[in-house]
């Protein structure tokens, strides 16, 4: 099964966040969204990643997937205008990874209580996260964006944010970790993917996520879908307008979905 780019822009697209959405929580696991992504790949209809995952993660997510369309990592912080590895672009669209450490070296000396990854190293990473150690590594290999776990009370997170925003830097809350990241969303990754896509085109797009993290995204499509987490629940509010609450969780909750807007959208090969 490949997910493929078809001669020109297709009239339909599905963008995707991939832990807890396509892929299950605990174990990655996509073979219950396998009808679903068949069906996009009969229809021409490219399934493009907008996840918090690692450019290196995502070399062996796209293989084993069989995806070669163009994808943003690190929640919208940097798009990756895919081909061979080596003549991939990469897009950064906010500060590198080692500015950000050195903001965040200076704010935990300032007494604010957390670790991020640079901190724990990829086996305390692989830890908490069920990752292998050799993903643990890839996870580890940042480009624009720090996960961290939050170790303080809501109230210093308050205070953390606004000296973050200060500099130039936000925050996103994701399926396990806050993400810190410079002024830049999983919707305006979309948007810039929709562009080079579509190539002056319009293609019907679709949008699936299943955290707050997600939600910039859902909106900036034409339909957003929040897929159920493991215990069924759904992302809080606010929601954006005309979100769907997907009849399963993650990978199941996906697959209902995207077959019934496949459906309504896309009748046939494209």
């Amino acid at each position: 099964m490949t997910t493929r780019m078809t001669p020109g822009p297709p009239v339909a697209v599905i963008y995707t966040d991939l832990d807890g959405t396509l892929l299950s929580h605990d174990g990655y696991d996509w073979r219950s969204a396998t009808a679903a992504l068949s069906a996009a790949a009969d229809r021409g209809v490219p399934v493009v990643p907008i996840t918090s995952k690692t450019r290196a993660e995502m070399g062996p997510v796209r293989a084993e997937l069989g995806l070669v369309t163009p994808y943003a990592v690190e929640n919208g912080g940097a798009i990756v205008l895919a081909g061979p590895a080596p003549e991939e672009t990469v897009l950064t669209l906010g500060p590198a990874y080692a500015e950000i450490c050195r903001l965040l070296v200076r704010l935990r000396a300032r007494g604010w209580r957390f670790s991020g990854f640079a901190d724990l190293g990829p086996i305390a990473v692989a830890e908490a996260t069920g990752l292998d150690p050799a993903a643990a590594e890839r996870a580890c290999d940042r480009l624009c964006s720090e996960p961290l776990i939050w170790q303080d009370t809501d109230a210093a997170l308050h205070d953390f944010r606004a000296v973050l925003a200060g500099h130039g830097l936000t925050t996103r809350r994701g399926g396990r970790f806050l993400h810190v990241m410079g002024r830049c969303d999983k919707g305006a990754a979309l948007r810039r993917l929709q562009a080079h896509i579509g190539a002056g085109t319009t293609p019907a797009s679709l949008a699936l996520g299943d955290s707050p993290n997600d939600f910039d995204m859902l909106a900036a499509a034409d339909r957003g879908v929040l897929v159920a987490r493991p215990d069924g629940s759904y992302a809080a509010p606010p929601d954006p307008p005309g979100l769907i609450h997907a009849p399963g969780i993650g990978p199941a909750g996906w697959n209902a979905a995207v077959l019934d807007w496949l459906a309504d959208n896309v009748n046939g090969e494209c």
